[in-house]
């Protein structure tokens, strides 16, 4: 039986139980320290694997109780991972580099890469055959960046080393433009260039997500076709031909501030547009639609299609059309972390505690065993399937989607 498939016959957790004690704020976002001086020679060529990570001793970790009933293993992780179709790509530093891990959502150990440090942004996103690719970053012996595209799940080589000048800014493939002015957006496929801002006649390039690229053309908010684009400049025919949609920008948000802010989804391809204020909307990139405004964070409960938007101290619960269907005022402005398997977390900065909810109607729940101790870990990221990956302090940990069959009879043999 799945994880999912257990759920029903799990309690949620006591209602109204909503300050639990939450790692330190800020901690999981750290990231290792630039090099001050040219990197030594690391070898990029990927590492295959084949083997399962180190499965973490039960009751070790204070994890939600729902997550208990599933295998747990140590991919070597001490930087937030990204996920695309079931695989995580997550790094931490190695001696005097980085290490990459990819490992499915079985807990297998796919492969893995050295990088210099300096090397930490990677990109996972698909080419115009739906392929998945990992980009990695690379800095050459005198401190020149490069990129490779591999397949993400066998680590084949498809492209690069290709030359940039600075590592991805995102979201998605955007990097520093080749002449040093703006940016520019590149083909999952192939690493070429899909289009810059100084072609853009004073437009912005916003994203690129899985070969769309969206950008500003006056006060209008366009998404084009990445491979298109490609074909219709060599065309000559413009970026009209390549275009998926075009929408006004949403009010309040000015197209010199526009950003996308945080990641996007890469299950539903939710993303948050944000003005100068801080404050924003959320965006369908399939096909434009505006889902909510008022918003300056979201993510979305797979199991249940419900996504979950913060502003300030306002949490709501969103159905697929963009229907509120619960809302949740908090005592303090929270910062939203996750939401996966019917349940939110939040972060109380001033108060310092985990905000969970019920991605159903909005209610406070406390998912943890109140009888044990030690800090929380807390879900960051979840796969379509339920893979979670959860973090105490600065270590990643992954829940699979492997049942631990000895659960329930721990006990008894101990």
């Amino acid at each position: 039986m799945s994880r999912r498939g257990l759920l029903g016959a799990l309690p949620l957790g006591a209602a109204g139980i909503a300050g639990l004690v939450a790692c330190e704020p800020g901690a999981r976002e750290r990231a290792t320290p630039s090099p001050t001086a040219p990197p030594s020679p690391v070898d990029p060529t990927p590492t295959l694997l084949g083997e399962q990570a180190a499965v973490v001793e039960p009751g070790t970790l204070r994890l939600p109780l729902e997550m208990t009933v599933m295998i747990v293993v140590d991919p070597g992780w001490t930087a937030a991972p990204q996920q695309l179709d079931g695989i995580f790509l997550g790094h931490t530093r190695d001696g005097d580099a980085l290490r990459f891990t990819a490992a499915d959502q079985a807990g297998t150990l796919l492969w893995s890469a050295r990088r210099p440090l300096g090397c930490e942004t990677a990109v996972l996103t698909r080419d115009a055959s739906t392929r998945t690719v990992a980009v990695l970053p690379d800095l050459t012996a005198d401190g020149a960046t490069t990129l490779t595209g591999y397949r993400l799940r066998g680590a084949e080589r498809l492209w690069g080393p290709l030359a940039v000048p600075g590592p991805p800014v995102g979201p998605g493939l955007l990097v520093a433009a080749a002449d040093g002015t703006g940016r520019a957006a590149l083909d999952a496929g192939t690493g070429e260039t899909l289009l810059a801002e100084a072609d853009l006649d004073g437009d912005r390039l916003l994203a690129e997500h899985h070969g769309t690229v969206l950008l500003t053309d006056g006060d209008e908010l366009v998404a084009l076709a990445g491979a298109s684009v490609r074909d219709s400049a060599a065309a000559g025919d413009g970026a009209a031909v390549a275009e998926r949609w075009r929408i006004t920008l949403p009010a309040g948000i000015d197209a010199t501030s526009a950003e996308i802010a945080g990641p996007i989804d890469p299950i539903t391809s939710h993303a948050v547009l944000r003005g100068a204020d801080g404050t924003g909307a959320l965006l369908d990139l399939r096909d434009g639609r505006i889902l909510a405004e008022g918003v300056t964070a979201a993510a979305h409960d797979h199991a249940l299609d419900v996504t979950v938007v913060v502003s300030g101290r306002t949490v709501r619960g969103l159905a697929a059309d963009g229907t509120e269907t619960w809302q949740h005022q908090d005592p303090e402005p929270v910062v939203l972390i996750s939401a996966g398997e019917r349940l939110a977390y939040a972060q109380r900065p001033e108060e310092g505690t985990l905000l969970v909810l019920d991605t159903s109607q909005g209610q406070l729940v406390n998912p943890y065993d109140v009888d044990l101790e030690g800090p929380l870990a807390v879900p960051e990221l979840f796969s379509a399937d339920a893979a979670t990956s959860v973090y105490v302090e600065d270590t990643r940990y992954l829940v699979t989607t492997a049942l631990d069959e000895d659960y329930g009879l721990r006990d008894e043999t101990s």
